[in-house]
C-alpha cells in the first residue's frame, strides 16, 4: 500500500490537557449525531492548593491526545439553574 489512513478516535484513557498541562483521563467517549462530533467524558484533577469550581473548569483551555496528536476540546458543564424543569438531579 501506498498509504494508510488512520481514523483517530477516542476510546479511553486519553489523556486530558488543561492549559497544556495534564490533568486527568478521558473515561469514555462516543460521536454525538446531535453535534455531529465526538463527546468525551473523563475526570479532571486539580492541584492541592485549588478547588474545582465550575468557574475553574470554564475558565481554562483543554485538549485531549489522542494517538500522540493533541486536539482542542470544550468543556461542557451545566449548573442545575442552567437546566431545564425536567431535568432532575439527585445529591444524595
Amino acid at each position: 500500500y501506498d498509504y494508510i489512513i488512520l481514523f483517530c478516535r477516542p476510546w479511553s484513557g486519553e489523556p486530558i490537557y488543561r492549559n497544556g498541562e495534564f490533568c486527568g483521563f478521558v473515561t469514555s467517549a462516543a460521536f454525538g449525531f446531535t453535534l455531529g462530533k465526538q463527546v468525551c467524558l473523563g475526570f479532571v484533577h486539580a492541584t492541592s492548593s485549588e478547588k474545582i469550581t465550575v468557574n475553574y473548569i470554564r475558565g481554562a483551555t483543554y485538549e485531549i491526545d489522542i494517538a500522540t496528536k493533541r486536539f482542542k476540546a470544550r468543556p461542557n458543564i451545566y449548573q442545575p439553574t442552567e437546566m431545564g424543569p425536567t431535568v432532575l438531579l439527585y445529591t444524595n
